[in-house]
C-alpha cells in the first residue's frame, strides 16, 4: 500500500542521558555527551549516572513532574539510555534489571503527559524488544519514535550511530532524516503514528470481511436477542427467521460503512496516541474502498 508520510510539529529541546553502565565498561554515555558538547550541543544535555532501580525510578519522576503543564514549563525531552540489555530486560550496574514491560509501563505514563511526543534512544544490545514486547494498539503507546538496536551491538556501533543520529536531529529537526542515517540492519526505528496507521489498516481489512466479519455480526445478533428477552422468546419461527434475515442483512451494511469504520478508528486512535487524525483515517478508507481483495501492505 502506498501511504502518505503524516508529520507532526514537535518541540524537543532537551537531551536526557542515562548512564547505566558500569564504571569499568566502555563508557558511551559520557563519550556521547562530551561529543555533543564539543560539537556546541552541551546547553541542551543532562547526563545522570545510574546504579540502581532506585536511583532510575527517581529520575524518571522528576521528568514526570517537570513535564506537568500545570507548570508551565518548556519542557520536552529526549530520553537516551545506555545499558546492557537482552530481550527481557536491561541491566543496572548492580546486577539489577529493569524488563522492559515496566520500562514500557513508565514511559507510557510520561508519553501521555507529552501528548504521544516522547523520543527514545535505547543504547542496549536486543533494545528491539523494548517495542516488540509492548506494543499493542489496546493500550496508549509507550513512546511516539523510538530507535534501538535489533541484536547484539558492539559499543563502538552504538556510540557512532547515536553521534550522527542526534547531530542530524538537533540541526535539522528531521526525525525521519536523521534516523534515516543509521544502519537499517542494525537498528530499528519504530514510529507510533506510523505503526497505528499500518495495525488498524491491517485489523481492519482482516475483520471486515469474511469469516471475522460474519462472527462480528453474529456476535452482535446473539447480544440483541439477549436484550429483547421475553419478546424475542415469544415471537414466532417465522418472525425470528424475518428478524434474522433482516438483521443480518443491514449488519453486513452498516458493519462494513464509513461510519462505522470511523467509530472504530477514533477510540483506539484516542487509546493508543489520544488524538485523531483524520487525513489517516481518509487514507485508510480510500484504500479499503479499492482495495476489495483484502491485500494489506
Amino acid at each position: 500500500m502506498k501511504h502518505a508520510t503524516f508529520h507532526k510539529k514537535l518541540n524537543f529541546n532537551k537531551l536526557i542521558i542515562l548512564d547505566c553502565l558500569p564504571e569499568d565498561n566502555y563508557q558511551t554515555a559520557k563519550r556521547l555527551h562530551e561529543n555533543l558538547s564539543d560539537k556546541g550541543f552541551g546547553s541542551g544535555i543532562c547526563l545522570f549516572k545510574v546504579q540502581d532501580i532506585k536511583t532510575f525510578r527517581e529520575i524518571l519522576q522528576d521528568i514526570k513532574e517537570m513535564i506537568n503543564p500545570e507548570l508551565n514549563i518548556e519542557f520536552q525531552p529526549i530520553i537516551h539510555i545506555e545499558a546492557h540489555g537482552d530481550q527481557l530486560s536491561m541491566e543496572l550496574p548492580d546486577k539489577s534489571s529493569i524488563s522492559w514491560k515496566d520500562l514500557a509501563d513508565d514511559f507510557r505514563i510520561i508519553n501521555k503527559i507529552m501528548g504521544n511526543q516522547l523520543i527514545t534512544f535505547i543504547g542496549t544490545c536486543h533494545g528491539y524488544h523494548f517495542i516488540r514486547n509492548n506494543h499493542t494498539i489496546k493500550e496508549f503507546a509507550p513512546v511516539y519514535f523510538c530507535i534501538a538496536p535489533l541484536e547484539s551491538i558492539p559499543a563502538g556501533d552504538i556510540e557512532n550511530s547515536a553521534l550522527t543520529f542526534y547531530e542530524s536531529v538537533f540541526s535539522t529537526g528531521n526525525l525521519t532524516v536523521s534516523a534515516n542515517l543509521l544502519d537499517s540492519r542494525k537498528f530499528y526505528t519504530f514510529n507510533s503514528d506510523y505503526m497505528f496507521h499500518r495495525t488498524f489498516h491491517d485489523a481492519m481489512q482482516k475483520n471486515n470481511r469474511g469469516k471475522a466479519l460474519r462472527l462480528r455480526r453474529e456476535a452482535l445478533i446473539t447480544e440483541a436477542i439477549k436484550i429483547m428477552g421475553d419478546t424475542w422468546i415469544k415471537m414466532s419461527p417465522k418472525d425470528k427467521g424475518d428478524y434474522l434475515k433482516d438483521a443480518r442483512e443491514l449488519l453486513d451494511v452498516s458493519l462494513k460503512s464509513k461510519e462505522s469504520l470511523r467509530k472504530e478508528f477514533e477510540r483506539f486512535s484516542i487509546g493508543y496516541m489520544g488524538y485523531i487524525n483524520e487525513d489517516v483515517f481518509e487514507e485508510i478508507w480510500k484504500h479499503m474502498n479499492h482495495n476489495k481483495q483484502g491485500k494489506i501492505y
